[in-house]
C-alpha cells in the first residue's frame, strides 16, 4: 500500500528513526509501517517512538497507557514525556507545538531521524485556514519534508498520502488506535475546515487535498527560487540589521517590499502583515524618517520574535523586542 521505495528515497535506514507518535491514527500508521520494515530487516539502525503527553485532555493519561502497550506489545522503545503548557505568551495550539518541539529538539542526536505522520489532508488543511485568515506567499508553502531539527532531522515521509490511503492501512493490519473526540468539534476553525470544507470539496474533486498539497510543495520550490535570486542581487546590501534606505529609494516599490521582507525573514523575527508593511512604507519611504520614527509589529501566536524598525544616520534599523 506504502511505496517502501519512495520511503528509503528521502528515510536513511541506516540512521535511527524515531516516530512522533500521539497514538491517533496518522502516527500508529507510520509506527506500525516502520515495524514492519523493521521486522523484515531493512532497517538497520534503531527503532523507537516519543509521546508527549499535553495533559490538556482528560484522556490523556489513557492515551499515553495505549501508547505504553502498543509499543510494548511490538517491543519497541518508548520515551513518553509529560509537558505544562504556558498559554499566556501564546495561544493554546502554538503553546503545546512550542512545547512539543522543544522536546523533540532536545531529544535528537546526531544519528537520529523524527518521523511525523502528517499528509496531504493535513498541508491542505493548513494551506485553506491560512488563505481564510489571510496569508503571503510564505503562508502557501507546505511543511518541509526534511529539515534540521536539534542535532537531527525531522522527517515527514508521507506528504505524497492522503487520509484515505492510512485509514485503509490501519483497517488492512487490524491496528488499534484512539481517537480524539475533540476533532469532531466544529466550533474549532481547523477541524470545521477538516470536517465541513475540506470534506464537501472531496465529495466533487476527489483529488482536491492532493492537489492542494502539490500545488504547496510547488509553491515551496518557487519561493525558494524567489528568495535565492533576491539573494544574489541584493545580497550585499541586506547583510545584519541594518539596511541603506537610499539603495531602498532606488527601487522600484513592488521590489522594495520584497527586499524589506526578506531582510525581516533572514534576520528571523516575526513577518509583518500587509497592513504593517504599508506603514513601513509610509514611516520609511515616502516620508522623511527621523530618529524618533519607529514602527512596531508581532504575531498574535507569538511563534516569532516580536520586532521594530527605527531610524538612524540614513539606515532602517531593526530591532528585536
Amino acid at each position: 500500500m506504502f511505496d517502501s521505495k519512495a520511503f528509503f528515497n528521502l528515510v536513511d535506514p541506516n540512521k535511527n528513526i524515531i516516530v512522533a507518535f500521539s497514538g491517533g491514527g496518522d502516527s500508529s500508521a507510520l509506527l506500525h509501517f516502520c515495524y514492519d520494515l523493521n521486522q523484515n530487516g531493512l532497517l538497520q539502525g534503531n527503532l523507537s517512538a516519543i509521546h508527549i503527553n499535553h495533559s490538556l485532555n482528560k484522556e490523556s493519561d489513557h492515551w499515553e497507557d495505549h501508547c505504553k502497550i502498543f509499543c510494548e506489545e511490538r517491543n519497541i522503545p518508548l520515551q513518553s514525556h509529560g509537558i505544562n503548557i504556558d498559554v499566556k505568551k501564546s495561544g493554546l495550539e502554538s503553546a503545546a507545538r512550542n512545547a512539543r518541539y522543544k522536546i523533540f529538539k532536545d531529544a535528537l542526536q546526531s544519528n537520529d531521524q523524527l518521523l511525523m505522520a502528517h499528509h496531504a489532508d493535513d498541508v491542505a488543511e493548513t494551506i485553506l485556514f491560512r488563505l481564510f485568515r489571510g496569508t503571503g506567499l510564505d503562508g502557501l508553502q507546505g511543511p518541509m519534508k526534511k529539515r534540521a531539527l536539534g542535532e537531527g532531522v525531522l522527517l515527514r515521509p508521507w506528504l505524497g498520502y492522503t487520509k484515505t490511503d492510512l485509514d485503509k492501512y490501519l483497517s488492512t493490519n487490524d491496528i488499534k488506535f484512539i481517537s480524539d473526540e475533540t476533532n469532531f468539534e466544529d466550533n474549532q476553525d481547523r477541524n470545521f475546515i477538516r470536517n465541513k470544507v475540506l470534506k464537501m470539496a472531496s465529495n466533487r474533486w476527489p483529488n482536491a487535498s492532493m492537489q492542494i498539497q502539490q500545488t504547496a510543495e510547488l509553491v515551496s520550490k518557487h519561493k525558494k527560487a524567489h528568495d535565492f535570486l533576491l539573494d544574489q542581487q541584493f545580497g550585499e546590501n541586506i547583510r545584519g540589521s541594518k539596511l541603506y534606505r537610499k539603495f531602498l529609494l532606488d527601487l522600484e516599490e513592488d521590489t522594495c517590499v520584497e527586499v524589506m521582507r526578506y531582510w525581516i525573514k533572514i534576520n528571523n523575527v516575526a513577518m509583518p502583515n500587509k497592513k504593517i508593511i504599508g506603514e513601513i512604507l509610509k514611516a520609511f519611504i515616502h516620508s522623511n524618517p527621523t530618529p524618533r520614527t519607529q514602527v512596531n509589529w508581532s504575531r498574535a501566536d507569538n511563534d516569532q520574535k516580536s520586532a521594530f524598525l527605527t531610524f538612524s544616520d540614513g539606515y532602517l534599523i531593526l530591532n528585536e523586542k
